[in-house]
This record gives C-alpha cells, structure tokens and sequence, in this order.
C-alpha cells in the first residue's frame, strides 16, 4: 500500500507533456529576447561608430580636406621635392624633427611645421602686413593656456619675403591668400578676422589625431 501510495506521489511530482513543452517555449522564447535583445545593442555600438567615423569627416567649419602628399622625412634644411598642394601646406615631405609647441613672432619653415601636423598638431599661422600686434595677440591669448597645459599647437607668422639664410633670394614661405590659417593634418581653414568660436572648433576636433600612417 506505501509502495502504491509513493508511486502516485512520484507521478503526481512529474511534469506533464504539456508542462514540459511550455516550459521548454519559454526557454525558447527567453533566449529569443536575449538573441534581439544582443542584437540590437550591437546594432546600436555600430551605429555610434558609424556616426562618430562620419562626423569626424565632417568639415567643423569652412575648411578644406586636401589629397594626402604623403610624410616622406627629408633631410635638416632641405627644400621639400615636391610642391605643396596648399599654402600653408597640410602634408608631404618633412623634416625628421618637430618644432617646440610655442608661439613664434618669426616664420618658421613649412617643412618643420609639417612634422607637428604629423604629430596631431595643429599650427595657426597669420599673415599682415603691419604685423598686425592686436590679432597676435588675440591668437596668443587663445594658443598660450592650450599649449601650457601640453595642448599640441603652434601659432606662426607666415611671411611671403622670408628667405630665411642671409644672401638667399628664394622665399620659403608663400602668400596664404588670408590673415589667418588654420591646418592640420589634410585640414586647411583660412579666415581674415579672429574667431575664437570657429578657431577653438577647428583645434578640438583635429589635435592630437596622430596621421604617422600617412
């Protein structure tokens, strides 16, 4: 009579058919939602890369993207092989070393300049006649905290006489069309008034992007 009594009991415990199928379409259903669930997520990190790869490629004001010349290094001094496709240029041959992130009242050479824009520098250059001292200023003010706080940025004078070595006739800076100049690696604005809006713009989104892939 126990044995028969424990006997039902052990059936009555068991799941039913019907039960285990239900539970089994739970599972189911649960490892469909985890599955949805993962992929949508996934979805959504590929989307946010997307979207950061294209905004980056997006122009943060009126600048152009130029054809890479590629980061050939060339010898201390020399003179760039090829010509620039820009002025000031924003790629191409260039000298091994960099130039100290500073402000500078004299020109430096592009070929030195080139190696910080490698560098994920960006170097403002300004361009006038009269020296210009209010907007040297104004570009100082803005250059000087950055810099200090280890910021890669150098501001320039672009002088188109420069000849650099006494007795040289050849100029090595060019006419850059504008007061202002903003490159970076590939990246080219030029603007005839300080704005510090559209300047700070240009500088957070092309500093620190390292381009030694060339």
């Amino acid at each position: 009579m126990a044995q028969r009594s424990r006997s039902k009991t052990s059936a009555a415990s068991r799941p039913s058919r019907q039960e285990l199928q239900e539970i089994a379409a739970k599972r189911q259903r649960n490892s469909n939602l985890m599955l949805i669930g993962g992929g949508i997520v996934l979805a959504v990190i590929v989307g946010l890369i997307l979207y950061a790869n294209f905004k980056s490629n997006q122009p943060v004001g009126e600048e152009e993207s130029l054809p890479t010349l590629g980061n050939t290094h060339i010898p201390q001094n020399s003179i760039s092989p090829i010509q620039y496709n820009s002025v000031p240029p924003s790629s191409g041959p260039h000298y091994p070393g960099l130039a100290p992130w500073a402000v500078y009242r004299e020109p430096v050479r592009y070929e030195q300049l080139l190696h910080n824009l490698e560098d994920g520098g960006v170097v403002i250059y300004y361009q006038c006649e009269d020296n210009c001292p209010e907007l040297v200023d104004q570009l100082e003010a803005f250059a000087r905290p950055l810099i200090a706080a280890g910021r890669h940025l150098v501001v320039v004078r672009n002088d188109p006489s420069w000849t650099g070595d006494v007795g040289a006739i050849t100029p090595l800076h060019q006419d850059m069309g504008a007061r202002i100049a903003l490159v970076a690696w590939q990246r080219l604005d030029k603007l005839e008034e300080f704005d510090e809006a559209r300047i700070r713009a240009f500088f957070e989104r092309y500093e620190g992007l390292d381009h030694h892939a060339g």
